[in-house]
């Protein structure tokens, strides 16, 4: 029943949109330095400006929520389309260690069966950067030169019509040379 209530809180939480999130507080049109500094559930801690050169793919989730685990199993066949060329796949719990152990966060990815690094966003300010809405999951992508992609998307659909959405990015952003036509944006509301 105490777990019951904590998923559920949890829940409850991630709908609720809290009036001063940074995104909220933010109103200015100043041009945005996105980014990613979050620790992992294997004890590493992630900065994911330091990965340029690569095209990077981010999912925010939660173990309880069931269209994030559809996600995260499109997400790992696409990991598996993309292996050979200069992708990397990270997900984002917005769980804190006190709802989600990193040790269940991991035995989450194994009955998910997906093989990419785990990062804890229990505050929600990271998340914060990409949407001022409160919907999982949320999908953000950075291209060769980390600079983010808008808009990140909200929410799930039919895993094949999601796939074919994130191949369309995950190509062109490939295909752009460097420093060449990236589309950056303030924009802070997903899909």
């Amino acid at each position: 029943m105490k777990r019951f209530l904590l998923i559920l809180i949890a829940a409850l939480s991630l709908f609720v949109s809290p009036a001063l999130s940074p995104s909220a507080r933010a109103q200015d049109d100043e041009p945005k330095d996105y980014s990613i500094r979050l620790p992992g559930a294997d004890g590493k801690n992630y900065d994911l400006t330091n990965m340029q050169g690569q095209v990077l793919l981010v999912s925010f989730g939660a173990t309880w929520c069931q269209p994030c685990k559809d996600e995260l199993k499109a997400l790992e066949e696409l990991k598996n389309e993309y292996k050979n060329r200069p992708v990397k796949f990270f997900w984002v719990s917005v769980e804190s260690s006190e709802q989600v152990s990193d040790g269940t966060l991991k035995s989450f990815a194994r009955s998910v069966k997906f093989t990419f690094p785990i990062l804890r966003d229990a505050t929600r300010w990271t998340y914060a950067q990409f949407s001022t809405r409160q919907r999982i999951p949320l999908v953000v992508f950075f291209d060769k030169q980390g600079r983010f992609v808008a808009p990140a998307h909200a929410g799930m659909q039919a895993i094949d019509k999601y796939k074919q959405m994130v191949r369309g990015i995950l190509d062109r952003l490939l295909a752009e040379q460097s420093g060449a036509g990236a589309r950056i944006s303030n924009s802070r509301t997903a899909n």
